[in-house]
């Protein structure tokens, strides 16, 4: 594994640890906007691929929704091992985990994939992985394909100095991960480069008083 995502990976160990091995009962989570994000992206989909799947809670949602085949990638090996054993209780859809990162994800085929999802995921790379991990979904992506993106919350200096967050080099920061800590016109470039943005919504998690940023596009 590279060294520079080990501290990450034996974190999202530690927590995946820690759940219990079920699944959701159905697709519906309780937010609206990310649920309506999810049935955007399995509507006329067979095949979904989820990079940075943890224990495949998503994959296993898109399954509720009618989706087909499912691989997941993830750098966490508990979360992997947790996902094998989830899947196991489902009884709709295939499902294939691998543990892995960017390696992985080059083995698959081109055009092979009708949607995929990167759910805080790509802020949580080095940038030059983040562009990296792009370039490898529009290579797997079919023709109109759809992707999921879904970002975390932008920082500001003034949280950053509240929150005590170290600057690793210009907009990475060290958050106790790392975080690629872009703006929204940040993004909608770089994702614009890559993919058609078909809308961008912002969710609210109560639980957490957070907002994440959700781009759906397509290729």
């Amino acid at each position: 594994m590279n060294e520079i995502y080990k501290k990450c990976s034996d974190q999202w160990n530690e927590i995946f640890s820690k759940d219990t091995i079920n699944i959701p009962e159905n697709p519906i989570t309780g937010n609206q906007i990310f649920d309506g994000g999810l049935k955007w992206l399995t509507t006329g989909t067979e095949s979904v691929l989820d990079f940075g799947c943890g224990s495949g809670t998503i994959l296993f949602l898109c399954g509720l929704y009618g989706t087909k085949n499912h691989i997941g990638i993830d750098l966490s090996e508990t979360g992997i091992e947790h996902a094998i054993l989830r899947s196991k209780k489902m009884t709709t859809g295939t499902y294939t985990f691998y543990h892995g990162g960017i390696d992985k994800i080059q083995d698959i085929e081109n055009d092979s994939v009708d949607a995929i999802i990167l759910s805080n995921i790509i802020d949580n790379l080095y940038p030059v992985d983040a562009k990296k991990v792009l370039e490898e979904v529009h290579r797997i992506l079919k023709s109109h394909g759809k992707v999921f993106i879904k970002l975390n919350p932008y920082i500001t200096e003034e949280q950053m100095k509240e929150w005590n967050i170290k600057v690793v080099d210009g907009n990475l920061l060290d958050d106790g991960l790392y975080l690629w800590n872009n703006t929204k016109e940040e993004w909608e470039y770089l994702i614009g480069s890559y993919f058609h943005i078909e809308q961008y919504q912002e969710i609210y998690y109560e639980q957490y008083e957070q907002t994440n940023r959700l781009f759906l596009a397509t290729k």
